[in-house]
């Protein structure tokens, strides 16, 4: 086999990373079309980064928990209107639950702890990612198994029949029935009202009271991004760069929190001084990049989109 036909094989058996892609809602739709289709593209974002997770690969891995939490932003955000079932709900929950753990040491050895200076870093970043690979291991398992296949099943079932419908039709007084253009109204202004609310009672430095705001800012940003095709497009450009905006400092600043969490399991297998040197140098950034927090959250709370 020659150079040039293995790298072309290396290139074909690279993991893929598939972002998300961009909801192509129409003027006419209904909502619970645009609960579909929406639900669909959050699915299909999931469902085409799993043989990159289970290659190992810790940026599909990434990709596949940002798809599962437009969806499940969205299922929040259509509670009302379509009740997901408990089961269903409880098994979107044990999903993320599995992703987040194993995100949270990618972040650690890959971001935070490269980004430490006054120590040299390269042994808590190798047991970090020590740590990491193992877990990724072990989402073979989870990914693998029988319950995260019929979960991917039914809930594709519940999205492809419409099973949030009570009958076998959807009766015209039903909020779903209405046209998507007058029905993402209210949603959107939930989501920010939500996120206001958030805002005014934070404590800066309130780590966990951070994370919450963070949430919200999210929720608020995936419903402008899935009803996109249907708003100004002028406004909600502006309205999502701002709210992103916000989010990567709040991002930032959990990461941190984060690291600051998983550190002492460093500490207590061999790395003691290095790792108690990192936890300071996380407690005092994030202490300074807080600084501003509260002038970009009140410029978000001010916000207004429809």
């Amino acid at each position: 086999m020659n150079t040039e036909t293995t790298l072309t094989l290396a290139k074909t058996d690279a993991p893929t990373q598939v972002k998300a892609a961009r909801v192509r809602l129409k003027r006419k739709m209904r909502m619970e079309d645009a609960l579909q289709l929406i639900g669909l593209n959050c699915m299909a974002q999931i469902e085409s980064n799993l043989p990159g997770v289970l290659a190992q690969d810790r940026e599909s891995l990434h990709q596949m928990r940002v798809g599962l939490r437009r969806l499940r932003a969205l299922l929040d955000m259509f509670r009302e209107l379509a009740p997901l079932p408990s089961e269903l709900q409880e098994g979107l929950d044990w999903l993320s639950g599995e992703l987040g753990g194993t995100r949270d040491w990618d972040v650690l050895a890959g971001t935070t702890l490269p980004a430490v200076t006054g120590i040299h870093t390269e042994a808590l970043q190798a047991a970090a990612r020590e740590h990491a690979r193992t877990l990724h291991k072990n989402m073979l398992a989870t990914l693998h198994s029988a319950r995260y296949t019929e979960l991917m099943q039914r809930v594709h079932g519940w999205l492809h029949g419409r099973q949030w419908r009570a009958g076998a039709g959807l009766p015209e007084d039903d909020p779903l029935a209405q046209p998507a253009l007058d029905g993402l109204v209210p949603l959107i202004r939930k989501a920010l009202k939500r996120l206001r609310k958030r805002i005014g009672a934070l404590d800066e430095n309130d780590a966990p009271a951070r994370h919450r705001v963070r949430i919200a800012a999210k929720k608020a940003r995936y419903a402008a991004e899935f009803f996109r095709e249907l708003l100004p497009k002028k406004e909600v450009k502006a309205y999502i760069k701002c709210l992103s905006g916000v989010q990567d400092r709040l991002g930032h600043l959990n990461d941190l929190a984060v690291a600051a969490r998983l550190l002492p399991e460093l500490e207590n297998h061999g790395h003691a001084h290095d790792g108690a040197y990192a936890r300071g140098w996380v407690g005092g950034n994030a202490c300074a990049a807080t600084h501003g927090l509260r002038n970009a959250l009140d410029k978000v709370a001010r916000m207004k989109l429809v």
